[in-house]
């Protein structure tokens, strides 16, 4: 890669990063309540299904929603002229809504598995520990620890008032570490949507693919720690 195409994809990155902690942010302070709506419609459609059979269910729901978005924002580079232009704002709006839906997944996950949205701290937790599973930030260990960062965080830290200053501590940069490594993986994404056609593939392709990868990645966090209340 160019001098140029790494300064593109360095700025391209920078701005990413931002949107993305912000949208999180925004998602967990000001959506709980929608997000517990949408959960309990969900229940209502499957009864008696179990968290996990509910969550693989939204998962695939979600995966299928941001796919569409992502290829309808990828049509301008179809375009000639200036559609380059506009696909890239087109492609930075997709980037920022699909943060949106992907943090509002993990959020219903987290009420399905009985966690209070309007805990708002431990639930912005939530997000940064799930998204950093997919990312390869967060390692959930077998001994119910969890390593963040290179630190291992045994499971009495994880929940209760312990938890609620564990997140406190980390928080701020687990997202800093977070938002860095999604924000340059969807700047790659980006620049390569700029291709004609190729690009709406493309597009559809990575929402699809992250969203179900965040979904398994959550799935297997909040298992983890359902595990360690038993």
């Amino acid at each position: 890669m160019g001098f140029a195409s790494n300064l593109a994809l360095n700025t391209l990155s920078e701005r990413l990063a931002g949107a993305t902690e912000r949208a999180i942010t925004t998602v967990v302070e000001k959506r709980g309540n929608a997000v517990v709506r949408a959960a309990e419609r969900l229940r209502a459609e499957h009864p008696g299904a179990s968290p996990p059979e509910l969550a693989r269910i939204a998962v695939s729901r979600s995966g299928r929603r941001v796919a569409g978005t992502g290829a309808v924002s990828a049509l301008p580079a179809t375009l000639p002229g200036a559609g380059s232009v506009v696909e890239v704002g087109a492609a930075l709006g997709d980037a920022s809504l699909l943060t949106v839906a992907q943090t509002e997944l993990v959020l219903l996950l987290a009420h399905l598995y009985g966690r209070p949205v309007d805990d708002v701290a431990a639930r912005r937790l939530d997000v940064l520990m799930a998204m950093g599973v997919e990312a390869g930030v967060v390692d959930l260990r077998r001994n119910g620890s969890v390593k963040v960062m290179g630190t291992v965080h045994a499971d009495g830290e994880l929940s209760g008032e312990a938890g609620a200053k564990l997140a406190q501590r980390i928080s701020r940069r687990l997202a800093v570490q977070v938002a860095a490594k999604l924000a340059r993986r969807r700047a790659y994404v980006i620049l390569g949507r700029e291709v004609p056609v190729v690009g709406v593939g493309l597009a559809a392709g990575y929402n699809l693919w992250s969203t179900r990868k965040l979904g398994a990645a959550a799935r297997r966090y909040f298992e983890h720690a359902a595990q360690l209340r038993r």
